[in-house]
């Protein structure tokens, strides 16, 4: 369980440190965002690009790839080698596919990643999250990244971590 948290997390950061970073839009008609980089066309994309793009449809149940993997796309041993790391840490497995989207929704919210929160959520929700299930997730997201920023604003040191100084206390 803790290696598929891990890996969500992982493949999550890197999708919405590309996908911001160049401000790409999950979907032009909503977020008025212009990529900075040329995304690949799938009408003139190659045939194996054109394959990793019909898998990316089918499991996010869309009309066209999320732009991040448009960009990516550029490159297409990339491309598929990233699509099938994604894939993967979002399948079933000992966490369901809707809990892996809820906690990639929290760990963009937690980023300020517009790409990540417009993507998790819009899967989340059609893999069932309720609203009240959305209110839970944020109001965790919202807790935990106050006690995070109060601890570290005050310098404090885990007292239940191990691997811990042994100084009590703000440092």
């Amino acid at each position: 369980m803790w290696f598929e948290l891990a890996y969500v997390a992982g493949i999550t950061n890197g999708l919405n440190a590309v996908a911001d970073g160049l401000r790409l839009p999950l979907d032009f008609s909503v977020s008025g965002r212009q990529p900075l980089a040329r995304l690949v066309d799938e009408a003139t994309a190659a045939p194996e690009v054109s394959a990793v793009f019909a898998e990316i449809r089918d499991f996010y149940a869309v009309e066209r790839p999320p732009a991040v993997f448009r960009y990516v796309a550029r490159d297409p041993g990339f491309l598929r080698d990233y699509w099938t790391a994604t894939r993967e840490a979002f399948s079933d497995r000992t966490l369901d596919r809707l809990t892996k989207e809820v906690l990639a929704l929290a760990a963009s919210l937690t980023a300020r990643s517009d790409y990540g929160v417009d993507l998790h959520l819009r899967e989340a929700r059609r893999l069932g999250l309720t609203e009240a299930g959305l209110t839970e997730a944020v109001e965790v997201v919202q807790c935990f990244n106050t006690v995070t920023k109060i601890a570290d604003a005050l310098r404090l040191q885990p007292d239940f971590d191990p691997r811990a100084t042994a100084r009590p206390g703000p440092a």
